[in-house]
Formats: C-alpha cells, sequence, structure tokens
C-alpha cells in the first residue's frame, strides 16, 4: 500500500483530492493542513523547513502531491513575500525533503506562467507571466525540477468544486454577482478553461497509479476541461441553473482586474492524453454536481439550486 501525502488537504483541490484516494484501499493517506487543520489533518508549517523535514521523515511517503498555495492574484500582488514563502520556498523545501526520503512529487501549477498571448499552450512552450502569482507559481516548478528531473509539474487552469464557502472557487464567487440585483460589470475579455476539481483529482490518481506501475512520469504536465468561456459566460451557466434573471449582468471586453490576468492561456494537454489520461467532464454538468455538493455553502448566502 503506498503512502501518499497531500499538503493542502483541506482547501478545495486537496479535498478532491483526498476524497478520490479514499475511495480505494490502495493507498495510505497523509493529508496535511495549517489554519484548517481539524480531526484527521495532520498540521503541517509549510514555511517551517525544518518542520517539513521532520515530517517527511516520521511519515515516509511514498508519493506527495503539492496542493497547498496562494492561489490568488490579487493577494499575491500585494504580499509577495506571503506569496514566495508558500509557492517558492514551501515547494523547494519539499522537494528536497523528498528527494531525500526517495518520495515522487506531483507539484501543482497554473496555465498563469503563460502571458496569454499565443494558445494553446503545450508543455514545452516558455513561460512569461505577466502576474506576480504566475511569477512566484513558476518559481516554484523550477526549483522543484532543480531538485530532481523525476518530479512532476501539473499545471491547472481556473478551478471549481464542492466548496465549504464559495469564496474558496473563483468560479462560484461569480455567484455573488447574481444575488446582487444593482448593476454588475462582468470579465468577458480573459478566456478560461473552468476544471472541476473532482476531474483532477482522478487524473492525479490515474497518475499515481501510473507511477506506482512503473512508469515515468517526470517534467512538466497540462490538465484542463475542454471548453473555454469567460467569466460572464459562466454566469450565464449558473444564471440557468439557478433560474434567476441576470439582466444586470453587462460583459466587459477589456481587463478588469487589479493583478494584471493574461487573455488565454488554453492548455495543450497532450502528454497526458497520451497516458490515457484526459478531462471527462463539462462545465454545465460539473459545476452543477458542485453546486449539489456544496448546499450548505449555499444556504450561507440565500440561495437554493432549482
Amino acid at each position: 500500500m503506498a503512502r501518499v501525502m497531500v499538503t493542502g488537504a483541506t482547501g478545495l483541490l486537496g479535498r478532491a483530492v483526498v476524497k478520490q484516494l479514499k475511495q480505494t484501499d490502495e493507498h495510505l493517506l497523509i493529508a496535511t493542513g495549517f489554519s484548517r487543520a481539524e480531526t484527521g489533518i495532520y498540521k503541517l508549517d509549510l514555511t517551517d523547513e525544518e518542520a517539513i523535514s521532520q515530517f517527511i521523515g516520521v511519515h515516509q511517503p511514498d508519493v506527495i502531491i503539492h496542493c497547498a498555495a496562494e492561489r490568488r492574484p490579487d493577494i499575491s500582488e500585494q504580499s509577495p513575500e506571503a506569496a514566495l514563502a508558500l509557492n517558492l520556498g514551501a515547494t523547494g523545501a519539499l522537494a528536497k525533503a523528498a528527494k531525500q526520503q526517495g518520495a515522487w512529487l506531483i507539484y501543482i501549477s497554473t496555465d498563469y506562467v503563460f502571458d496569454g498571448t499565443e494558445p494553446s499552450y503545450c508543455e514545452a512552450d516558455k513561460p512569461n507571466p505577466v502576474n506576480f502569482y504566475g511569477e512566484s507559481k513558476l518559481q516554484g516548478e523550477q526549483a522543484l525540477l532543480a531538485t530532481t528531473s523525476d518530479f512532476a509539474v501539473l499545471r491547472l487552469p481556473i478551478l471549481y468544486g464542492e466548496v465549504e464557502k464559495i469564496e474558496e472557487s473563483a468560479v462560484l464567487v461569480l455567484l455573488n454577482q447574481l444575488l446582487d440585483n444593482s448593476p454588475q460589470d462582468v470579465d468577458h475579455w480573459a478566456v478560461r478553461s473552468p476544471t472541476s476539481t473532482q476531474d483532477i483529482a482522478l487524473a492525479i490518481e490515474q497518475m499515481i497509479s501510473l507511477h506506482l506501475k512503473g512508469e515515468d512520469l517526470n517534467g512538466i504536465y497540462h490538465f484542463s476541461a475542454k471548453q473555454t468561456m469567460s467569466k460572464y459566460q459562466m454566469l450565464l451557466v449558473l444564471t440557468e441553473l439557478f433560474e434567476l434573471n441576470g439582466e444586470h449582468l453587462s460583459p466587459i471586453s477589456s481587463p478588469m482586474d487589479t493583478a494584471k490576468r493574461p487573455h488565454d492561456c488554453t492548455l495543450n494537454c497532450q502528454r497526458l492524453a497520451d497516458l490515457g489520461i484526459a478531462s471527462q467532464i463539462a462545465f454545465k454538468e460539473g459545476v452543477k454536481e458542485s453546486l449539489v455538493s456544496s448546499q450548505n455553502a449555499l444556504s450561507l448566502i440565500g440561495l437554493t439550486l432549482k
């Protein structure tokens, strides 16, 4: 039985990964978190290199899935040192300890390592991040692969999934704009590929399975849903699912955000597709399933799925 450590196990993606891996008896889960650590979750400060080294030495994982990150571009821009501490410092410390232990590590990165000017991006394309979030995640990639070329980087786009509060997902947080009936400007400029955490968790499980069977998985991989859409188009789907009026929403076809965003970072996912790993979940069906699983979060903002 493989010992699989998951960082950020209390977060949006980490919870989905833990849930997926628990569905079989093939893995012994070592789930870690920090500010939201609870029963069944080990509390681990990923900014403490010595704590990481000791933890991995004690628990001796075979595989590490590094989901923990500062994922918010605006916050990364405002607090670059804190973003680097998680996205670079923690990644480097985990990579060093994993190599020493002989564990295989998957680092979760982002499509924001690209500038969005020449999609679709394959793994070999040159990164050129336009904001500090993308830069910090790219530095994490570089630190990981400099430690050993045996590790893997998994770049992902914008995520949605089962949430404890809607602010966890950059997709589901759009519901706030549905509820505010005052005129709302919505981004119809940036092209995104909203991807289900359930979809990603299954892909990660498949990657682990192939690795444990002796498949040589290393370097950079891309995983993404096939549909592309703006936030405005995502909101139109949410409007339909909740049978709400979206006439107060105005599509804006120019950049809107505080931190600069790339225009279109659509990912080419051929490396994983060649291994039989590809997205299975379309946006409307996936987001509806996520909302069904997030009724407590919806009730907090006064919404009920129709």
